[in-house]
């Protein structure tokens, strides 16, 4: 079975879009049943719903799901989850940077080093003609 070029950083670009996905999905999921005092803390600081976190709970479940699934569409070569992981990874680098001069700054350079390695790694080594099934034989692949 041959290895093909760039394997290695769709194989990682993979990992961490499924950890990522599971991370934004666990935060929904605490927003969803977080109690009155955290959401009393938030009133008039959110953008849509300043009043119920309810909201933000589904955007951040439905959003990391979709992130989760795509991680492993990666490993299968699907190309939507290509653009996805793409997307996602360009959208928490750009909102990384607003939070690189508070005190929370090594975080934020973690995360926007993280991902711009899924945006190179599916970018650069993603592309269609790059993924080649190897399970199927050289003489058979269409």
């Amino acid at each position: 079975m041959e290895e093909h070029r760039g394997t290695g950083w769709v194989v990682v670009s993979g990992v961490l879009l499924i950890l990522a996905g599971l991370n934004v999905l666990f935060n929904g999921l605490w927003i969803l049943h977080a109690n009155s005092t955290i959401q009393n803390s938030m009133k008039g600081r959110l953008l849509f719903s300043d009043t119920d976190l309810d909201t933000w709970g589904w955007i951040y479940t439905i959003v990391g799901t979709v992130v989760f699934f795509a991680g492993f569409a990666v490993f299968l070569r699907a190309e939507w989850a290509r653009w996805v992981g793409v997307v996602a990874a360009f959208v928490a680098m750009l909102v990384s940077f607003f939070w690189l001069f508070t005190q929370y700054w090594p975080a934020a350079l973690v995360s926007i080093v993280l991902s711009g390695v899924v945006v190179y790694g599916l970018g650069t080594y993603g592309q269609p003609a790059t993924w080649k099934n190897p399970w199927v034989p050289p003489d058979q692949a269409g």
